[in-house]
């Protein structure tokens, strides 16, 4: 399949109808860039040209000028960047002094528009990865994740791979300590001279300061890759790049690279494979000054000739009209300026659409508490404490859960009572044998007699159990008293006798209680007296056991020592 090749500078200023096909292949272009979700970038030299940086192959590249200032030098700027350069002393040292002028250099840099844009595309979500060529650490200052430094390759977090290396590092040629790179050292590199290492210098003062055989100190050098020569990230690298042709990207973008480089060759057409053999057929575009090979028909589709700065400067405006909401930005109260940055993280396969909550369900959405009942209660029993309303009012919009009460959060739970204050309630519980609950009787408003089998009894006019024991008591106390008094009659003995002998016992019979009537009355002298005595000891002998404790001291008194108060009667 042929190449399809875009001249931006003249399609960009062509007013021309016969461009106006050119011109919408161009508008297409920047549309399925917009619209993608997953992006490939490999980059060259070319997206820094504008910030100062010089590229390689060029007319004004590094080649040229190694040409230029060293011109008896029997090397080429190919051969300058070979790992054959540390062979020779004299490559060795204009290798050093050149890599010290291009670190300045791109320490005075500033990101181009190339830049912006793809760090635009890693805040929406849709880059993949960025595979770059270039040594300046731009994308890194840019924001983008480029692992490395120690800390390697991670699948999910590095976004950016520095395929040549990082000008900012500098590394032992011995040990292979990493470390960031420092103006001293750089003024020796100036100089064509390397740095000891500090690793292998502080290993070999401490073996001298112990009478120890000295090692060999290694030197420093910059941490960038030059040909033929392996990455140290190799391996993470090879990893990187089979997890993202199994995600299956739907644009690959290469800007400002020739493409001669032979793993960048084979990078980019596995890329460009996996981008046309996707369920939706991707689009590969290649934006460079110069144009590529007959090679690469049938893997690059659009090739877009000009700066990539200005491209990148089309594809916004672009994007801008068709997805304006990527575009908005946020004004802080200090007035800064603050782009709205999306996750990117698109719901798994697995996983539906969250559906739109209705108002009534956003209310409903609070946490249900179910009432509390009482600490005495049996799970077992019907509802008979009846639970206070909640203060919160019950939604009407959704009838299934008009039913829960939802409990109010600035109200605290209710505290459970003690077990000491448990045992005023117990009368609340059922029985072993009734399992039932006492149920309030009716109230009719008629009086009621107790002991008459009148239920409907008032409350008004019925005693409390508390009032009438102490009732009971004061009436035991008042019989004692009175039988224990001298000036007691037999008439009141007479009569004292029977009301006990019928109210206390219950069951004795009428012929029973007729005779105790007519052997208790009372006859002349003490024998009489000692008769009347003992049959009312026999008869407060029953009802004993049911008297408060009280009153059940008094009677024993009383029972265990009658002669005594008998005698006392007799005297008087």
């Amino acid at each position: 399949m042929p190449i399809t090749h875009l001249p931006l500078a003249h399609l960009l200023s062509s007013t021309d109808p016969r461009d106006f096909s050119a011109r919408r292949q161009l508008a297409d272009v920047s549309a399925a860039i917009a619209k993608s979700k997953k992006v490939v970038i490999v980059s060259g030299a070319g997206i820094s040209c504008s910030s100062g940086i010089p590229d390689f192959r060029s007319e004004d590249g590094l080649y040229s000028l190694v040409k230029a200032k060293y011109p008896a030098s029997f090397f080429t700027g190919r051969d300058l960047f070979s790992a054959g350069t540390f062979s020779n002393p004299q490559t060795t040292s204009i290798f050093y002094t050149f890599i010290a002028e291009l670190f300045l250099s791109c320490a005075a840099a500033q990101p181009t528009r190339t830049h912006h844009f793809i760090r635009k595309l890693e805040q929406k979500g849709k880059l993949l990865r960025s595979y770059t060529q270039n040594v300046d650490g731009l994308e890194r200052r840019m924001g983008i994740e480029s692992g490395g430094r120690g800390k390697g390759l991670k699948k999910k977090d590095t976004k950016n791979v520095e395929l040549h290396g990082d000008l900012g590092r500098v590394r032992c040629v011995l040990c292979m300590k990493d470390y960031e790179a420092k103006h001293e050292w750089i003024e020796i590199f100036r100089e064509g001279d390397a740095p000891e290492c500090p690793s292998c210098l502080d290993r070999c003062e401490s073996r001298l300061s112990r009478s120890a055989r000295a090692t060999p100190v290694g030197t420093l050098r910059p941490a960038i890759v030059l040909y033929d020569e392996p990455h140290p990230l190799g391996d993470d690298i090879g990893q990187l790049t089979t997890y993202d042709l199994s995600r299956q990207p739907d644009v690959l973008l290469i800007m400002g690279t020739s493409l001669k480089v032979h793993g960048l060759k084979r990078l980019v057409k596995e890329f460009a494979k996996s981008v046309h053999g996707g369920a939706r057929s991707g689009l590969v575009v290649f934006v460079n000054a110069t144009a590529p090979s007959k090679a690469w028909e049938g893997v690059i589709d659009v090739h877009v000739q000009g700066e990539t700065d200005k491209w990148v400067e089309k594809v916004e405006e672009e994007w801008r009209r068709i997805k304006p909401g990527d575009w908005e930005v946020q004004t802080r109260l200090d007035g800064e300026m603050v782009q709205v940055v999306n996750s990117g993280r698109l719901p798994s396969k697995g996983q539906g659409k969250a559906k739109a909550l209705s108002s009534s369900d956003k209310e409903d959405r609070f946490p249900v508490q179910l009432p509390t009942p009482r600490p005495t209660a049996s799970p077992r029993s019907p509802v008979k404490h009846n639970t206070p309303p909640s203060p919160l009012p019950t939604p009407k919009g959704n009838a299934k859960q008009d039913h829960i009460q939802r409990p109010s959060p600035a109200v605290a739970p209710p505290t459970p009572l003690s077990p000491s204050k448990r045992r005023s309630n117990i009368q609340d519980s059922p029985s072993k044998k009734s399992k039932a609950y006492d149920i309030e009787p009716p109230k009719t408003g008629l009086p009621a007699t107790p002991g008459r089998g009148n239920l409907f009894a008032s409350p008004d006019k019925v005693p409390l159990a508390a009032d009438s024991d102490d009732r009971k008591d004061e009436e035991d106390e008042k019989e004692w008293e009175l039988f224990e008094s001298p000036m007691m009659e037999r008439t009141q003995l007479d009569a004292l006798d029977k009301r006990r002998t019928v109210g206390r016992v219950g069951r004795v019979g009428k012929a029973k209680v007729k005779a105790a009537g007519k052997e208790n009355v009372p006859e002349t002298g003490s024998a009489s007296l000692k008769g009347t005595v003992s049959k009312v000891k026999k008869a407060r002998s029953v009802a004993v056991s049911g008297s408060s404790p009280k009153v059940r001291r008094t009677r024993t008194r009383a029972v265990l020592n009658p002669t005594a108060a008998v005698a006392a009667s007799v005297k008087a």
